[in-house]
């Protein structure tokens, strides 16, 4: 997972000064036990992590085992490195604030490590998928307010934004799920309760919600919200 905005000297954009790996002298953990990688909630279903890792730090090395879908809270570029390989390259392009990041496509398992070579930290929210929900629903209509963003084989992902005031039209998601607040701004959710909160308010904000769940978001504050919606499939 590579993101950010800022351009860096041009000394930065080659392979990043890191030692190679040696296969057999270094540490390798799940991603969910990686030091940066914070586990903040788990269910049947889910793994919630959030993601942080500062200026000039490098992740250990850690395995990816299952899908898992991504929210971009904020950039910064970075290099990675499969173990057993050459480090790529400093990133030059960055996707923006509220990306959404996937592996749906990568052979599990895979083991790499993630340095930020920014002169900023860098925060994903990510669901790891641990299972399917098992409920069979269609996309939620276009009356929901919300904009389908991708669709995978283990999640769809919706986006919005709110002004000032504004709120969705009241929704019903048949599927349980992830919601999560992109950037600043005071965010409410109108309805059935969610089944887990993140302790603090404001950017990287997230909720975990039930099948059938029965709400409205809605913007309280004095500032734009923008917000993801994740239904596990």
């Amino acid at each position: 997972m590579r993101f950010a905005w800022i351009l860096l000297p041009l000394a930065l954009v080659g392979r990043p000064a890191v030692a190679q790996d040696h296969a057999t002298a270094v540490d390798v953990v799940p991603v969910f036990q990686e030091p940066r990688h914070h586990l903040v909630f788990q269910n049947a279903l889910v793994r919630v992590l959030d993601v942080r890792v500062a200026s000039g730090d490098t992740t250990l090395y850690h395995v990816h085992a299952t899908r898992h879908i991504a929210v971009v809270i904020s950039s910064a570029r970075t290099w990675e490195q499969t173990i057993g390989q050459p480090a790529s390259a400093v990133d030059t392009l960055a996707a923006p604030v509220g990306s959404i990041l996937d592996n749906a496509s990568a052979s599990l398992p895979y083991t790499h490590r993630v340095g930020n070579a920014d002169t900023v930290s860098f925060r994903y929210v990510v669901g790891q998928v641990l299972s399917s929900s098992g409920v069979d629903a269609p996309a939620l209509p276009a009356s929901s307010s919300l904009r389908l963003d991708r669709e995978t084989a283990d999640a769809r992902v919706y986006r919005v934004t709110l002004a000032p005031g504004q709120s969705t039209e009241v929704h019903r998601h048949l599927q349980p799920g992830l919601t999560v607040q992109v950037g600043a701004g005071t965010l409410r959710l109108e309805g059935t309760a969610p089944t887990a909160t993140s302790p603090s308010a404001g950017p990287g904000a997230w909720w975990w919600r039930g099948a059938g769940t029965r709400h409205a978001l809605r913007n309280v504050g004095a500032q734009p919200v923008e917000i993801v919606e994740i239904d596990w499939r």
